[in-house]
């Protein structure tokens, strides 16, 4: 397992999940994702299972394809990750990885009507209504004007429906969709998310991660909500 992938597996479940489910009647989770990217006409498949305890936001990730290995990270942003075939540990602590740190974790939290922006320090400076949608535009801190010049968010009956950041040159660079959007008794939730990321270069980077299988509560029984990396598993760089 390298470095690289282990990355790229993190930023990838960096949309998918969670925390604070208590405050809205869910206190486990667990679904099915698969993740299909396209690039430059080649296409890869992630597909994975994920447990989500509310209690102390500890989210197991169990990827089954392309390659079988076990993601724990919490809302204080330890991560491991724990590759069956050399019984090898890759571990680090970051706020960047915390549970907390994701999409999903706003629609479950009641954060739609911003996304996040908030709590990352935007500003709202501007509110649109055309045909049913509300249009708001957010400025970034000061922090963050080196990346964007700012990012717009599109609400369909309370819903977002789609997200676009412009780079510091006032640059579209990422479009996100949001769609599919299922009504559980506990929670509302979209099913599908598509992205397009425009690299520098012209060509572009195409996600959809849908999800399946969801179960909450009573309903969600699995001994992966407790699986523990082995103790003399291999510590790895």
């Amino acid at each position: 397992m390298t470095r690289k992938f282990t990355l790229i597996i993190f930023t990838l479940c960096g949309i998918l999940l969670l925390t604070g489910f208590s405050r809205m009647g869910v206190d486990r989770i667990m679904l099915s994702m698969e993740s299909q990217t396209l690039q430059k006409g080649k296409a890869a498949t992630v597909r994975a299972e994920l447990f989500y305890q509310s209690l102390n936001g500890r989210m197991v990730t169990k990827f089954i394809q392309p390659v079988e290995q076990i993601m724990i990270t919490n809302r204080l942003g330890e991560l491991s990750i724990y590759n069956f075939d050399d019984h090898s540990v890759y571990r680090r602590q970051s706020m960047e990885y915390s549970s907390e740190n994701n999409l999903i974790y706003f629609f479950l939290n009641g954060k739609t009507q911003d996304m996040g922006l908030r709590d990352m320090g935007f500003t709202q400076i501007s509110t649109e209504f055309s045909e049913g949608l509300m249009i708001t535009k957010w400025m970034p801190p000061a922090a963050l004007g080196h990346l964007f010049s700012h990012i717009e968010l599109v609400h369909e009956d309370f819903m977002p429906i789609y997200a676009g950041y412009y780079d510091a040159g006032q640059k579209l660079v990422k479009k996100v969709y949001y769609s599919d959007y299922e009504i559980f008794p506990e929670i509302i939730l979209p099913l599908t998310i598509t992205e397009f990321n425009y690299l520098p270069d012209g060509d572009s980077i195409i996600s959809r991660v849908r999800f399946s299988d969801i179960h909450m509560n009573r309903q969600a029984v699995s001994a992966w909500f407790d699986f523990e990396i082995p103790d003399d598993a291999t510590i790895i760089d």
